[in-house]
């Protein structure tokens, strides 16, 4: 048991870690409760310790990708003003790449969760893609602005297939 609120929110930190890179590293197929406690180095309960439910930690989680991947992507993408087909382009070619793979493969196998009703995924997808949309909306020129849900749907299609083919060559 934690000693301090500061040492709560770092096993705190460290479980939800764990459980980004076995997410990553196996998708849902082994996501039980037990399965991502060992992740941590830990038992089911004393996860149970930390987190309310099994849900509430997939969302702290999927969170943190999402944030990770996003901070990848400014990296890529620093502009202010890029036009939609460089920002369709920078993020089709940056899906291809060995750091993002895994992450997205993991975004569509949430998607197809949420598409589902599932949850925690449906409510974690959505704020993904609003906060997705309000990326694209800030590179974007002000005139432009209104383009970004029809690019974010381009960049989900075209980073799908990207992926599907690189998958099956």
């Amino acid at each position: 048991m934690p000693r301090t609120p500061a040492d709560a929110d770092r096993k705190r930190q460290h479980i939800v870690e764990s459980v980004v890179a076995h997410l990553l590293r196996e998708g849902f197929r082994n996501s039980n409760l037990r399965a991502l406690a060992a992740s941590a180095g830990m038992s089911d309960r004393m996860v149970m310790y930390y987190f309310e439910t099994k849900e509430s930690l997939i969302s702290e989680a999927i969170l943190m990708i999402a944030e990770n991947l996003q901070t990848g992507l400014d990296a890529v993408l620093p502009d202010r003003q890029a036009s939609g087909a460089r920002i369709v382009s920078t993020m089709v070619d940056s899906a291809l790449t060995d750091g993002s793979r895994e992450t997205l493969r993991l975004w569509f196998e949430i998607v197809g969760l949420a598409v589902r009703g599932d949850e925690p995924y449906l409510s974690t997808a959505q704020l993904f893609l609003k906060e997705w949309e309000s990326w694209i909306e800030a590179k974007l020129p002000a005139s432009q602005k209104h383009r970004a849900p029809a690019l974010l749907a381009q960049i989900e299609g075209e980073v799908m297939i990207a992926l599907l083919r690189a998958d099956s060559g």
